[in-house]
């Protein structure tokens, strides 16, 4: 399988988690998880990066937000970016691809590599504003059961 050149102006936008083989998005102490990306100036470096905000609830309804940057690896084939989180999370980061995109960028799968506190696995992601279209949401699913991601709430 070709991969894919997907850039941080394809990836801008929010999207839904909807089937996931991260813990974390298991069971419903967290719900509603979100990725949204936001590009960022490239500046002298010359890097493709992006702010990276996971949002979710809490099962007692509280959103929860986790703040990083991604950078583009370009020294790669495909679309991999490094993930560094801000803050106190500056300590972490972990490496993502995109592996498939749907039509009209409309639903992407998400590999991502194991970090110090994290497993790898596989997200699959549906942008929010064609969340209820019913074709996109079918063929989202069956790319969560080609690489074993469960659907999440």
């Amino acid at each position: 399988m070709d991969r894919l050149d997907v850039t941080p102006t394809r990836l801008a936008g929010t999207w839904h988690i909807v089937c996931s083989s991260f813990p974390m998005w298991q069971g419903d102490r967290r719900t509603g998880a979100t990725f949204s990306y936001d590009p960022l100036q490239s500046g002298n470096s010359g890097k493709q990066m992006m702010n990276d905000v996971v949002g979710y609830r809490t099962r007692s309804g509280r959103q929860r937000r986790i703040l990083g940057v991604d950078t583009r690896l370009t020294g790669r084939s495909g679309t991999a970016y490094r993930w560094r989180g801000r803050g106190v999370l500056a300590v972490l980061s972990s490496e993502w691809e995109v592996r498939e995109i749907g039509t009209d960028d409309a639903w992407a799968v998400i590999l991502f590599s194991r970090s110090l506190v994290t497993s790898a696995g596989a997200d699959i992601v549906v942008r929010a504003d064609r969340l209820d279209d019913a074709a996109v949401l079918e063929e989202a699913l069956a790319a969560g059961r080609r690489y074993q991601a469960p659907p999440v709430s």
